[in-house]
């Protein structure tokens, strides 16, 4: 390995010259920077050491310049200003370290010790355009419909947990689909005011409400010939999932303030991490839009029930994190990779992404061990207690309060948030409930007048 240094005082280039020598690096030292440029090209080095303020040069241009190289060298500023502005704009221009005079010599040894085991890391260390990837059975599956709802023209309704990857999904069904040269509209339907999600989506005429002084086209008619991703779609309101339905139906809409339908040809794509069919037990969700959404569905799985693929995402996380940073070299050990297998990802995708984005962005090319990782992932606690659980809780509880007949009290509180549930389901139809309760009609009527219940009129 080689290295140079640059710096005006001959005590601290000699300095400096011990300690890399005793390291086993080729050194060369220079007293003056108006050459250094063109001498770094000329010699190749892995490693620069810079005075900032040269007496024919500013070091920090230097390093402006010498960042920009195809084969930049790791540069380590040296400075007799120890003012915080500096070591700022020195990190922020790309500088590896920055170490203010005078200086520990242990501090040298240290820096050097460190690229080192940068240049030897295997880490990761191109750049990808890949949107997304999974080797695991749940992902290949995934895969497989995917490539069936890209041949079709049909509604897809992909499900999942926040954080696993539903837009990106959605984009790779346009992107293999007949549609791919077409518009891609992505809407937030959780995002936008109940209010404005109309005209959002449909357009508006001018004069149809305050405020509209001029026409609007909506995202339907933006998207027309494309695909409309509609995320968060169980924020729809209930007025707004009728017009939808007919929208899906006719392929037609009308916008706010008109009586002119328009004609469009567009592609919907919804997503959601709430469970449809119970908002439909609760009349939240219409069940005829559920119908027309899901006739192709995908469901996402959790990023802990597909742990085998976090090498690989890490790997595509780092490639596009060291490209939007610049950086040559960076990345994962085996060892800190195998650390993240271990963690459940409570956030999915989206926290690997962020977390790995974040860690490259801190330590840039400096090899990302498990002892960093600790430092950004706190032990995880089991926030979601199991039902057993939470019966154990609650027994705790009328123990604690001198309660008798606990046992009565709670298998009948248990008896009639069962039925409850059930009979959501089943829209109040009690022949239909028997069924999936195990008990006699009967008796399904004697407790829901026992327990009080309510439900719906059908009788059945």
């Amino acid at each position: 390995m080689k290295a140079l240094v640059f710096d005006d005082e001959r005590t601290i280039r000699k300095v400096i010259e011990k300690v890399l020598k005793k390291e086993n690096l080729q050194v060369k030292s220079y007293e003056t920077g108006k050459d250094a440029v063109d001498i770094i090209k000329k010699e190749n080095p892995q490693i620069v050491f810079l005075d900032i303020s040269l007496p024919d040069a500013d070091g920090m241009e230097i390093l402006k310049s010498v960042v920009s190289l195809e084969n930049r060298p790791y540069i380590i500023m040296i400075s007799g200003h120890d003012e915080y502005n500096y070591l700022i704009e020195a990190m922020k221009l790309g500088a590896f370290d920055y170490i203010p005079k005078p200086f520990d010599i242990e501090k040298i040894r240290k820096v050097v010790q460190e690229i080192k085991e940068i240049i030897s890391a295997k880490t990761v260390a191109d750049t990808t355009d890949v949107d997304i990837i999974g080797k695991s059975p749940a992902m290949k599956e995934v895969f497989k419909i995917v490539g069936r709802a890209s041949a079709s023209n049909q509604p897809v309704l992909i499900t999942g947990e926040s954080g696993t990857g539903k837009e990106v999904v959605a984009k790779l069904i346009h992107k293999y689909s007949n549609r791919a040269d077409k518009p891609f509209i992505a809407i937030n339907c959780a995002a936008i005011p109940s209010g404005l999600i109309e005209s959002e989506l449909f357009g508006y005429e001018k004069g149809a409400f305050t405020g509209a002084d001029r026409s609007r086209q909506g995202k339907f008619q933006a998207a027309d010939g494309g695909t409309i991703f509609l995320d968060e779609i169980s924020e729809l309101p209930l007025e707004a999932q009728g017009k939808l339905l007919r929208a899906l139906q006719d392929m037609e809409i009308t916008p706010v303030g008109s009586t002119k339908s328009i004609k469009v040809d567009v592609r919907v794509i919804a997503a959601t991490n709430k469970n449809l069919v119970k908002l439909i037990a609760e009349e939240k969700f219409r069940e005829d839009l559920f119908y027309r959404l899901s006739v192709i569905e995908i469901n996402l799985p959790p990023l802990r029930e597909r742990k085998e693929d976090i090498p690989e995402l890490v790997e595509l996380f780092t490639k596009q994190a060291l490209k939007i940073h610049g950086l040559q070299k960076g990345g994962f050990t085996p060892e800190a990779v195998e650390l993240l297998k271990q963690y459940d990802f409570p956030g999915n995708i989206r926290e690997l992404r962020n977390l790995v984005h974040k860690l490259i962005a801190i330590y840039r090319e400096r090899p990302i061990t498990p002892d960093l990782i600790k430092l950004q992932i706190q032990p995880q606690k089991q926030i979601i207690m199991d039902w057993q659980e939470g019966l154990r809780e609650e027994v705790a509880k009328l123990f604690s309060k001198g309660s008798e007949n606990i046992y009565p009290q709670l298998i009948q509180q248990a008896e009639k948030v069962v039925i409850q549930e059930v009979l959501k389901y089943t829209k109040g139809n009690i022949s239909e409930a028997s069924k999936y309760l195990g008990i006699h009609r009967n008796t399904v009527h004697k407790k829901i007048e026992e327990l009080e219940i309510e439900r719906n009129s059908k009788e059945v």
